[in-house]
This record gives structure tokens, sequence and C-alpha cells, in this order.
């Protein structure tokens, strides 16, 4: 079935309004990591995309809109690059398994580092709403727990995975946004992962 003009005409609209709405996020991600999220109005946002304050509300509501969005992406890629690590070293040792997806977490957060400071100025797990992250990863924790460990009880499972995730967390949030001075954040990272590789093996 042909097109009609009318569906011709959308589509650059279409696609004009995806590549505003990025510009809009773009932009706002750029002013967060240098600014902070407070010091940073819609306006200029706007200003700084190139575009108008009323524009800019066509897409958003509101700025809180906007920081709902970008922290739903950075949550999705760390997911993302977690998973692909998890499912990566399943052949490997504990240690290295552990290693690898700190790593991955690790090279994430310091890729965004400006952004995840904006959005967690505490950098702790709660500040930056690592909620709906930390179930998800419990689930892929606790898949690879069973396939490291074999069978277990399920509280073993979920008390190892929940320790696992939020220490992990915590501790790539801690290395990547503010690293100890004078400390090797690999060396950090490799200790990290050796702890946990020494207290699973404890458990087979």
């Amino acid at each position: 079935m042909a097109e009609t003009p009318a569906a011709r005409r959308k589509k650059p609209s279409q696609e004009r309004a995806r590549e505003t709405k990025e510009r809009v996020l773009d932009s706002a991600a750029h002013l967060f990591a240098e600014h902070g999220v407070a010091d940073v109005s819609t306006n200029r946002i706007a200003a700084h995309a190139h575009i108008s304050i009323g524009s800019l509300y066509r897409y958003f509501d509101d700025k809180a809109a906007i920081v709902d969005v970008l922290r739903n992406r950075l949550l999705t890629e760390l997911e993302e690059c977690f998973t692909e690590a998890v499912l990566g070293s399943l052949g490997l040792p504990l240690h290295e398994s552990v290693q690898s997806s700190m790593r991955a977490v690790m090279r994430a957060l310091t890729a965004r580092q400006g952004l995840v400071r904006a959005l967690a100025a505490d950098a702790t797990v709660a500040g930056i709403g690592f909620g709906g992250l930390e179930r998800r990863l419990l689930v892929l924790t606790r898949g690879y727990l069973l396939q490291q460990l074999g069978p277990r009880p399920d509280d073993e499972l979920d008390t190892r995975a929940f320790v696992m995730v939020n220490a992990g967390l915590a501790a790539s949030l801690r290395i990547a946004l503010h690293p100890p001075e004078g400390l090797d954040p690999d060396r950090l990272i490799e200790e990290t992962a050796n702890m946990f590789g020494d207290w699973l093996a404890a458990g087979t």
C-alpha cells in the first residue's frame, strides 16, 4: 500500500521531534554534569539546546521529567553492562568473574561520572535511585550464584545476592566517583573482587 502524502510529511516531523528531544537531553546531561541539577533551570537547558522554552515544554513537563529520563537511561546502561559481564564470565573462576562484573559497572560509572555525581550528590546507592536497578541485579546475581555454587536454600542465595549487589554497587560508586587519594582504583577493584571470591568459594 502506497504512502499518503500526509504520512510522508509526518516522517520528517517525527524525526525532527526525536532529534530535538535528544538535544534537550544531551544539553541537560552536559549542564547537570558541570553545574549540578539544582543550579540548572529549564530556561538554561533550552538556551543550551538552541530551542525556545516553549519547545522544551512540548517534550518535558518540567526539569524533574528530564532528570527521570536521564536517570532511567543511566540505570539501563548499568544493567546492560552488568548483564553482559555476568553472562560473559560464567566460565571464569569466581575471583575473575566478580572482578569482570565490577569493572563493567566501574567503566559505565566513570564514563558518566559528572552526570552520576549530579544525580546523586552524596554518591549513595539510595541517592541515585538504584532501587529498580537493585531488584534487577539481584535476579541476575541470584542466577549467577546458583550456576556457580549449585543448588542452595533460597534464603542463602537471596542473602548472598543482596550482599554482593549492594556492597558491589556501593564500592563501585565510591571508587568511580571519589577514588581515595594515593590508592590505585584497579587494585581496589581487584581486592574487592578477591574478597567476594574468597567468600563465595568458602560456601562451595
